[in-house]
């Protein structure tokens, strides 16, 4: 495992190509998640509120819809992978399901998953479309399988972590989920012969993993958190665990709450409470184990950078969103 701040920023440039703002007092907006097409977004702030935005026929990012389906604010947002379908895990321990209709963008609300005991944190949906993740405040992830009819099935509540769970992630082929918490530990789930088990358990960070994303293989995990790190997890095969083989600290000044992977262009981007965002990328092909950092954008954001992720159409497009009520897409310009 290699330990590095090195910084590598003159190639680079980020370019703003679009700005769309929440209005206070529900200003703060915790996360966003691209649909499928790369086209449309979808946000949730310190209200109660899902909202989606897309491009009016000026090429001008608007408001289209806001959706209410929760008594409390609405934490992450997850479309399912065929865009059909988009989650909301709410701090009410609720988490809706909508369905988007074919052409347009109209939304129904057909599903509220509901057993957690304290607020849902996060959300995730495999990669077949037909199982949901969700973890809470009270220490727990339910996996639950979608039925023909737009009902849920919870196959199975699992317990493991100390602490609350801050992100549940699948991996991009499998069928096995990671988990991240504030007791600082990553675990991954899977079935085994009908029951969900833990098979693994990462510690390296030194506080709360705010968010998790895999590389387009899945061989690959980052992570970031608290102790304002950036982790880089590999898997071995030849043993079948995980291991840590990089890490950036002190990057940073303050925590880094979002971590994304492109599976276009494989370029990390992450967002953190001092305001920046920050690229990496793999040093070079002869070290593909190392990362270095191209490009540092001081200030993205007036407050709190909360989310950055990549456009999955589009290469070097990005959205951000933060605690300044602004919605930002970028575009990462240069080699």
């Amino acid at each position: 495992m290699t330990d590095t701040t090195n910084n590598d920023n003159n190639k680079y440039n980020l370019k703003l190509i679009g700005s769309m703002k929440k209005e206070a007092p529900y200003d703060k907006v915790w996360n966003l998640a691209w649909h499928p097409n790369g086209e449309i977004l979808a946000t949730c702030a310190n209200d109660k509120y899902i909202q989606i935005w897309s491009k009016d026929t000026n090429d001008k990012w608007g408001l289209v819809q806001s959706l209410e389906g929760h008594e409390k604010t609405v934490r992450r947002v997850a479309w399912s992978p065929c865009g059909r379908f988009l989650a909301g895990a709410s701090f009410d321990a609720s988490t809706s399901i909508w369905e988007k209709s074919k052409d347009e963008l109209e939304f129904t609300h057909v599903s509220s998953l509901e057993g957690h005991t304290y607020e849902v944190k996060s959300v995730a949906w495999d990669s077949t479309g037909t199982l949901l993740a969700t973890c809470s405040r009270d220490k727990s992830i339910w996996i639950w399988q979608m039925e023909d009819d737009n009902d849920f099935e919870c196959l199975s509540i699992n317990s493991g972590h100390g602490q609350d769970i801050k992100c549940v992630l699948w991996h991009p082929n499998e069928e096995l989920l990671a988990s991240s918490s504030y007791d600082d530990t990553i675990k991954f789930w899977k079935d085994i012969d009908g029951d969900w088990e833990c098979i693994n358990t990462l510690t390296g960070h030194e506080s709360s993993i705010w968010d998790l994303a895999f590389n387009k293989d899945g061989d690959k995990l980052v992570s970031c958190g608290e102790d304002k790190m950036v982790l880089f997890w590999k898997f071995d095969k030849e043993n079948e665990k995980w291991i840590n083989i990089f890490k950036f600290k002190n990057e940073n000044s303050r925590p880094v709450y979002s971590i994304d992977w492109s599976s276009l262009t494989n370029r990390i981007v992450t967002g953190s409470a001092d305001d920046s965002i920050i690229f990496y990328e793999q040093e070079s092909d002869d070290t593909p184990d190392k990362y270095k950092i191209i490009l540092k954008k001081k200030n993205a954001h007036d407050s709190d950078v909360n989310c950055t992720k990549w456009n999955p159409k589009f290469k070097n497009i990005l959205a951000s969103c933060g605690d300044d009520g602004f919605i930002k897409i970028w575009e990462l310009q240069g080699n």
